[in-house]
């Protein structure tokens, strides 16, 4: 007969879906990166992509089209409305912010190329590319589209994003790497890779990631390239990894706060990185999730009224 704890060990057992997973690591080695704990970049591109993965799974579902549409602003408004809050108040008390940055237009506007004036550049970007969205899904025409061509959609529009990629109109901001026009390619792709049913469609997209990925950033970040090639790798073809449930749970709660984290984490970890790093990076965790629980709660609160 088996052992009594046996069973008990093989109930921790789970499997985490990938884009939780890669939300949850992503956001920590954006933090630890930022506090020079450790340097690995590239997990903000990886995340573009995970957004685009998640905008198809959530937003493109089966429900009729003004349901649809009322769903994606919302999130619009749940994106948009605290961290133009907290930004607002991070322009007030620090100084450091242009008051394009609290109106989320530093991106659209190309103040500089200082660090701080683009901390928010991925906020800018995935509200952007939401607005886009929203407007053109509201077209009957467009919503009909995307239903009987779910694949060919975001296809198209990686193709439209890959002329970005390139700058081909010369639209890129001073910091190339993080403009929204450069960096569209990777939300198609992730929604695209959402829609990808069978393996010559993925081959497809990794075909396209391997290809276009080099040169985005400097020529000494071929690390960053080797990251967001890896990560959205295993997007576009593991949908599960094995995992514990423990880990399920911490995964969850980074990657359910990951935004807010992000949004938050610049004015948290400067007070505390230079003496206790690990503090810093644990202290920027926690008020990310605290401001989650608090924007989660008071959005709700709103609809309720």
């Amino acid at each position: 007969a088996q052992p009594g704890p046996a069973p008990a060990r093989a109930g921790l057992r789970r499997t985490l879906e990938t884009g939780i997973a890669l939300r949850a690591v992503g956001i920590v080695l954006i933090v630890g990166s930022h506090i020079h704990l450790f340097t690995l970049q590239g997990a903000a591109h990886i995340l573009i992509g995970v957004a685009g993965h998640n905008f198809a799974r959530f937003h493109l579902t089966d429900a009729e089209h003004r349901v649809r549409v009322r769903h994606l602003w919302r999130s619009i408004a749940r994106i948009a409305l605290p961290s133009a809050a907290w930004i607002t108040a991070a322009v007030l008390a620090t100084g450091v912010y242009d008051p394009a940055n609290a109106l989320l237009l530093n991106s659209l506007l190309d103040q500089g190329t200082e660090r701080h004036e683009w901390h928010y550049w991925f906020i800018e970007a995935l509200l952007y590319f939401l607005v886009a969205l929203a407007l053109l899904l509201a077209l009957p025409l467009v919503d009909r589209l995307e239903r009987r061509h779910p694949f060919g959609l975001p296809l198209a529009l990686l193709a439209v994003g890959l002329l970005g990629r390139y700058d081909i109109a010369g639209l890129a901001p001073a910091r190339f790497h993080l403009g929204p026009t450069v960096v569209f390619w990777l939300f198609a792709l992730g929604w695209a890779a959402a829609r990808a049913t069978t393996a010559r469609r993925r081959l497809l997209l990794t075909a396209v990631l391997v290809l276009a990925t080099p040169g985005l950033f400097q020529p000494d970040q071929q690390l960053r390239t080797v990251v967001v090639i890896a990560g959205l790798t295993l997007l576009i073809w593991v949908p599960t990894l094995p995992s514990l449930a423990p880990l399920n749970r911490l995964a969850g709660l980074l990657a359910g706060s990951s935004l807010y984290i992000y949004l938050t984490h610049f004015q948290v970890y400067p007070h505390l990185e230079d003496d206790f790093p690990v503090l810093a990076l644990l202290a920027s965790l926690a008020v990310g999730t605290t401001y989650a629980a608090v924007a989660t709660r008071v959005t709700r609160a709103v609809r309720r009224r």
